[in-house]
């Protein structure tokens, strides 16, 4: 399934592509861009030595968790069949109460359970190799990503319910690359560990990790030695790109409450910063729940 949506989106993007480089040539910039001058084509046909596309994933630790969920109940304890779930699923668990109560509570990705870990990679790192071998118009290849940005709560809205314990119309919805908000319980050494099981090499895109840790922590010479310490072993294990919020959990709720009185609170969101105000109530209350280290 993984690999027809893969398709799918590629010949999308392409035909995309095509229809911009016919109707929407941009020859002003396609002469500051290596190699569109010798060959005299434009930047969207073809004319720069490297004409990569990037398509991004998202919601991947909602994938995860609802797989590991699968597994665990379904397949390994045979607590419930497929079929319960799936109607379940169909009817929002709505009636299905202890069914939902027990695929919630599963455990939950970014906690440093290898095994959990791993089933969430081997999607992920299946998704980015299988993506170069599709050429863009632009003869190039596709690589894949993870940079939500301002859309995670959007999706979280349009997503139905999931098996690991969503419903319908919840915007809480994995904002990167970690955990969904709220649920990596153990930590960020053991957030971080969980991370380090992608191929994140692979990406050709954004792929972000959300961090927020409480203000407290840079208070002291221990604390910022820790979180330099905590940056140094990501990178040196593969990790490709932090964003760091440090942030007061009651300052925020405040700024939902007293927007007025916060004007100049700005976060991080995701690969972007914004003003706190600026955002939906549903991308706010996004940012609130990540877990707060």
């Amino acid at each position: 399934m993984l690999d027809h949506i893969i398709d799918f989106t590629c010949n999308l993007a392409n035909r995309c592509q095509e229809i911009y480089a016919k109707v929407a040539p941009n020859p002003l910039r396609s002469c500051l861009i290596q190699d569109c001058l010798e060959t005299a084509r434009d930047y969207k046909n073809g004319g720069p030595r490297y004409g990569h596309g990037q398509i991004l994933a998202e919601g991947i630790a909602d994938a995860a968790d609802s797989l590991w969920a699968i597994k665990t109940l379904v397949f390994d304890q045979g607590k419930y069949s497929m079929d319960e779930l799936v109607t379940a699923l169909a009817d929002d668990f709505v009636g299905h109460e202890r069914l939902w109560r027990d695929f919630k509570s599963c455990e939950k990705f970014g906690n440093d359970r290898p095994e959990l870990d791993e089933l969430c990679a081997e999607v992920v790192n299946h998704f980015m190799l299988e993506l170069k071998k599709h050429r863009t118009f632009r003869s190039g290849i596709y690589t894949g990503g993870c940079s939500p940005f301002s859309r995670a709560a959007e999706n979280g809205l349009a997503t139905a319910a999931l098996p690991n314990g969503k419903r319908k119309g919840e915007a809480n919805f994995a904002d990167a690359i970690g955990a969904t908000p709220g649920t990596d319980t153990h930590g960020p050494t053991a957030l971080l560990k969980s991370l380090m099981h992608y191929r994140q090499t692979e990406a050709g895109s954004g792929f972000v990790t959300q961090l927020k840790f409480a203000k407290s922590l840079f208070c002291t010479e221990d604390g910022m030695d820790a979180f330099i310490a905590l940056a140094k072993t990501y990178f040196d294990n593969g990790g490709q790109q932090l964003s760091v919020n440090v942030l007061d959990r009651q300052v925020l709720l405040d700024a939902q409450k007293h927007p007025e009185l916060h004007r100049d609170l700005i976060v991080r969101v995701g690969g972007y910063s914004e003003y706190f105000g600026n955002l939906t109530p549903e991308l706010q209350q996004n940012v609130i729940d990540r877990s707060e280290f």
